[in-house]
This record gives structure tokens, sequence and C-alpha cells, in this order.
């Protein structure tokens, strides 16, 4: 059975991106490139505007560069659309999982902002024995109504079925949801950030409740860049500081560190 990863095994697959950078289009997806020696696959799904170079521009990529870990990137350019029509999820295996997965890479890892996240729990629920875990930043999940139903049965676990008036969308992906973190190791394959002040802050609190407590970071702020790369630095340095160690239990992935 494959080893689904844990917490801190992200820290060593947050990648330092060094050597050629480059603009490809490859079917329907483009997207941009940062290679290093490695075999680990780090794909970054956009938010609503679809332009990938958003992480690049608010400065996710220097924050991880400073803590020197080595990954392949790619950061994806999606029309909106796409996820949506459920159509991202095929586009993703087909012209970039399934052919990175036959190239040798040994470990894949999806991060998305926004609707970014809201694509990447989709890809892991559909096709969890694809990807080692996801990193998703205040995911979309859905308007209030079927929030608070769920908070009203006691949680997602109590939960039962969607309110009268609410979109079969994001009610269907609760119900994936619901099934896929009532396995534990299954949920500790997710890292969960948003901001306190986020409108879907109450949308995420209620999945945040489904995870590990070490999975889940909060900081000041609303649906903004500003925090969501406050939210990425947390992150950082939480497996800077706590997963520096080799040997310990909760990392369990080695990947070469960039030393010099």
């Amino acid at each position: 059975m494959k080893r689904l990863f844990s917490f801190c095994a992200i820290a060593f697959i947050i990648p330092l991106f060094v050597g050629c950078f480059s603009y490809t289009s490859k079917k329907s997806l483009g997207y941009r490139d940062h290679v290093s020696p490695d075999r680990v696959l780090v794909l970054l799904l956009p938010s609503i505007g679809g332009k990938g170079s958003h992480y690049e521009t608010n400065g996710f990529i220097e924050a991880v560069r400073e803590k020197g870990f080595e990954a392949d990137l790619k950061i994806l350019d999606v029309n909106p659309g796409l996820y949506f029509r459920g159509r991202i999820i095929e586009l993703m295996k087909t012209e970039l999982v399934d052919p990175a997965k036959a190239s040798g890479y040994e470990k894949i890892i999806l991060v998305g902002t926004s609707l970014g996240g809201h694509g990447a729990l989709l890809y892991m629920m559909q096709y969890p024995e694809d990807v080692d875990g996801v990193v998703v930043l205040a995911p979309f999940l859905g308007w209030g109504l079927v929030a608070d139903e769920i908070k009203e049965a006691g949680g997602l676990g109590k939960w039962e079925d969607c309110p009268a008036l609410e979109w079969n969308y994001p009610c269907n992906m609760w119900k994936l949801l619901k099934e896929y973190v009532s396995d534990p190791l299954k949920r500790s394959t997710i890292i969960l950030g948003y901001g306190k002040e986020d409108g879907f802050a109450k949308q995420n609190n209620l999945l945040a409740k489904e995870l590990p407590p070490k999975n889940v970071f909060t900081v000041t702020g609303g649906h903004d860049w500003v925090t969501w790369k406050n939210l990425w630095i947390e992150v950082l340095e939480y497996f800077r500081f706590n997963c520096s160690q080799s040997g310990q239990e909760t990392c369990l992935i080695d990947v070469k560190r960039i030393t010099g």
C-alpha cells in the first residue's frame, strides 16, 4: 500500500526551485517550470484569476528558496471554468501527473490557493494514489447554506444531506470530503491554512475541525495574497524548525537539501 505522508513530510518536499525557468504551453494547460535535480514534483494551482504567475509576484518562490529544499515546480495557468466543469482533474492527470509518474517522479504534491485549493482537493479525492498530499490555502468549499447545515448537525461526521436550496456542486464536494477525512491516514495528507477574517473562514473552519490540529494554520487576514503569503511563511517556518532533524518519526520523506 502506498505510504501516505504525514504533516512534517512536506517539509522535505517544499521546493527550492533552482535551475532553468521557462514558460511552456502543453496541450490545454500552460505552466511555468522551475527545475531542480530532485525527483519531487510540486504543482501549484492558481486562484480564480487563473494566473499562476501570482505565486511568483507575491513572493512564494522567494520564501521557499530561503529554506533550501529541492523539487521541480510547475505553476499552472488555469481557465477558472475548468474547475467547475471538472475538466481540470482529467487534464492534470493526463497532461501532467501521469507523464510525471512515468518519467520517474517519486513524489507529487499539489498546492492551491482559493479556487486552486478547491481543485487540489478534488484531484486528491478522486485520485488519492496519484499524490502524496496537498497544501491548500483558503480553499473554496462552497457558500454558507451547506456550512450552516454541517455546523447544526454537529460537524461533518454527523451531517447527512444538503439543504434544499443549496447548489448541488458544493454539497457533493462536502460529501466527498466527509468520506475522505473519515480515514485517519487520508486526512493527514491535507495541510490547511486560512485567514481568520476570510469570507470563507466558516467553511474552512469546518474542514479544520476534521484534520489533525498540527495540519491547520490560521493568521489574521482576509481572502487575499498578502494573507496567503503569511500563511505560506507560517507553514515553511514550521517545517524549518520542526522537521530539521533527521530521523524524526513524523518526517518520513528524505529529499536532498541544497548546501553551500
